[in-house]
């Protein structure tokens, strides 16, 4: 399959970028969660780091084009601007994580799947369906499904999907996504 750079770049340029900085998942200390009353201040300099030598060297030089470095600013604009608005869901204050915890679940779940606010059809909070936590081997997991309008983003998957932040044995917690289920039934 031929994909022309054009089309490459503008479909998947951020998912690439932010996938590079996430290196999978979110990982917080166990005794500092982020705080949603003072996001960091996106800075001009703040860019990915250099690639690795086993990456793609097409992404490696096109993350050094300006045009790249530009959207990375504006991706970091939005979502430090995102992480402002205060998003209602019944499920808020009810798991047993900090406020600031639940509160970035969203805007994980939206950077992951290339959505912003200002999307008609974004997810948000009140489309998260909190579904519990379970002990599990690895820590205590906490699951949301994520609606089915998620998958608009191409994930090929079978089955719903879930965001889930995990409280690892060693206290850290990481937040993450994909086709892990909660230990139902």
């Amino acid at each position: 399959m031929s994909v022309s750079p054009r089309i490459a770049l503008t479909g998947v340029l951020s998912a690439c970028a932010l996938s590079t900085l996430l290196a999978g998942c979110i990982q917080q200390p166990p005794e500092d969660p982020p705080s949603a009353s003072a996001p960091a201040q996106p800075q001009a300099a703040a860019l990915p780091a250099s690639p690795i030598a086993n990456e793609d060297p097409q992404l490696a030089a096109h993350m050094k084009t300006p045009e790249f470095r530009r959207e990375y600013r504006t991706k970091q604009e939005q979502l430090q601007n995102e992480a402002q608005i205060q998003e209602s869901a019944p499920w808020l204050g009810h798991t047993g994580l900090s406020d600031a915890q639940e509160r970035a679940l969203p805007r994980y779940v939206r950077m992951e799947l290339g959505q912003s606010l200002q999307d008609a059809h974004a997810v948000q909070a009140q489309d998260l369906e909190y579904m519990g936590n379970y002990p599990e081997p690895d820590g205590t997991v906490y699951y949301w499904r994520i609606p089915d309008k998620a998958n608009a983003h191409g994930d090929t998957h079978a089955g719903p999907a879930y965001a889930y932040i995990r409280k690892g044995t060693d206290g850290v917690y990481y937040t993450d996504w994909g086709n892990r289920t909660p230990p139902l039934g």
